[in-house]
């Protein structure tokens, strides 16, 4: 079980790192294009979600995906945020995921049943890339941090977001 005291808050996690770090992150932020239908999926939450961030500011794959984690915080208080670093936390990881790897995304619910997951990068990616050589798979990597990907991204939220709309009710990511 994660508690949720034991994590920091989105402001103390942008506050993290080397100042080029904390600046990376910054226009990451700024730069992300969401959807309308992530910005609607995110306002659609109608019961508590308690997600767990495990991020660390200076991982390239963790500044990809906080945007989006930040806007979904922002845009529905239904959403409770608490960040993590991986390494106090990597058992628990790995039990959880399988892995031990961040970014990864945590979606309880207000039982704290665990209704999704997000696991260092989109499940769509991960399966593009299965069949792909080292040198696609590098370049698949750039991609995605340069922002490619990022529909892969809010699609996954979609999905895991939606088992906590008034409908919901499935366990959701990879």
């Amino acid at each position: 079980m994660i508690d949720f005291s034991k994590g920091y808050s989105l402001e103390e996690y942008f506050r993290k790192g080397y100042e080029e770090e904390r600046d990376r992150q910054k226009r990451a932020c700024e730069r992300t294009v969401f959807s309308p239908e992530f910005e609607e999926a995110v306002k659609g939450v109608k019961q508590p979600v308690n997600l767990a961030a495990f991020a660390e500011i200076y991982c390239p794959d963790t500044v990809v995906t906080m945007p989006f984690v930040k806007r979904a915080a922002d845009l529905n208080p239904l959403i409770r945020l608490a960040v993590f670093e991986r390494e106090p936390w990597a058992k628990e990881l790995e039990a959880f995921t399988g892995a031990a790897r961040i970014p990864t995304l945590l979606f309880y619910d207000g039982d704290m049943n665990l209704r999704g997951k997000y696991v260092e990068l989109p499940d769509g990616l991960k399966d593009e890339m299965r069949d792909a050589d080292p040198g696609e798979r590098s370049a698949m990597t750039l991609d995605y941090r340069r922002g490619k990907y990022n529909g892969l991204i809010q699609e996954q939220f979609i999905a895991i977001l939606a088992a906590f709309s008034s409908e919901g009710r499935e366990l959701t990511g990879a």
